[in-house]
């Protein structure tokens, strides 16, 4: 199977999540199942190979790349495997409050609805993925076995047809009832005017009390730089030259009035969205870092 046809990023999220999967002091902080699948996507896609699971599990290895990150951008890594566990404990929430579908958006490699529609056979889940991408993905997962019947996979390319008219084609999508809509690592390489009109239209795709789950780049919070000016052109060039530059970075003050405009209400409690205080102080690792650049946001529909 060729391997070009998923993004190098969601490659690279899916080697970090096995790298983290092989720490045993991480490991736990992981959403049950979710690296073990991604990996089986991974092998069965070509895009992991035996051997490198071995290397990530060497010691020598992860004293290297723990010494690399510290030296570049502190709890990259980590900051990963937790976003992966934040989607998926929220959308598990979300499901037990009576939510009935589940969107992804640029799912890449994650094995969230997948992995969820097994155990929640009364909902919808969906994932919307560039069609070359989706195709990969189909094939690498039907070698894993039967998909299950309440999990679709559509191939749409988003950047050329509007989010209304791929969910059209699915007679399963319904406007009317309360859903989840995940957009994780997806929006930061959008300009502001489609960040906009993808709201827009998700507010008229969805029904009242859904929820958008999603992550949003920024250089600062509370006033103080989420990494050096010399990190932040390594990683802004790095995404540049690898074809996914980032096009829209925010401020924290100014994203809730922004997802105001648009129908959506931020919930910004540091209990819920700071990964750090949510699943790092009750692990018993308040002195590990997570870096802060990326960052997890629930809003729902009003």
């Amino acid at each position: 199977m060729r391997t070009h046809r998923a993004s190098r990023t969601a490659v690279k999220v899916g080697r970090f999540m096995a790298v983290l999967a092989r720490q045993p002091r991480l490991a736990p902080l992981l959403p049950k199942g979710a690296a073990e699948a991604m990996e089986r996507l991974m092998l069965h896609a070509g895009l992991l190979k035996p051997w490198m699971l071995r290397l990530y599990g060497a010691r020598w290895y992860s004293r290297m790349m723990t010494s690399i990150e510290q030296a570049t951008t502190p709890g990259q890594v980590l900051s990963i495997g937790l976003r992966k566990r934040f989607m998926d404990d929220e959308t598990r929430a979300a499901l037990a409050e009576g939510k009935r579908q589940v969107l992804v958006v640029g799912a890449g490699l994650d094995t969230l609805s997948w992995r969820l529609a097994r155990e929640y056979p009364d909902a919808t889940f969906i994932e919307l993925d560039h069609p070359a991408s989706q195709a990969m993905k189909r094939e690498a997962l039907e070698g894993m076995g039967p998909l299950p019947p309440n999990l679709h996979l559509v191939g749409v390319d988003l950047s050329r047809t509007p989010l209304e008219e791929g969910l059209s084609q699915l007679a399963v999508w319904r406007k009317d009832v309360p859903s989840v809509v995940i957009a994780e690592a997806v929006l930061m390489y959008l300009k502001e005017a489609h960040v906009s009109a993808f709201l827009e239209a998700l507010h008229r795709s969805t029904g009242p009390g859904s929820r958008l789950l999603c992550t949003c780049f920024r250089w600062e919070t509370q006033g103080r730089p989420t990494m050096g000016a010399g990190t932040r052109h390594l990683i802004a060039d790095s995404l540049r030259l690898a074809g996914e530059p980032l096009l829209w970075i925010v401020r924290d003050e100014e994203l809730g009035p922004f997802l105001a405009r648009h129908g959506f209400r931020q919930d910004a409690s540091p209990e819920r969205v700071e990964l750090h205080r949510r699943y790092l102080v009750p692990a018993g690792l308040p002195e590990v870092p997570v870096s802060l650049f990326e960052f997890p946001v629930v809003a729902d529909r009003e």
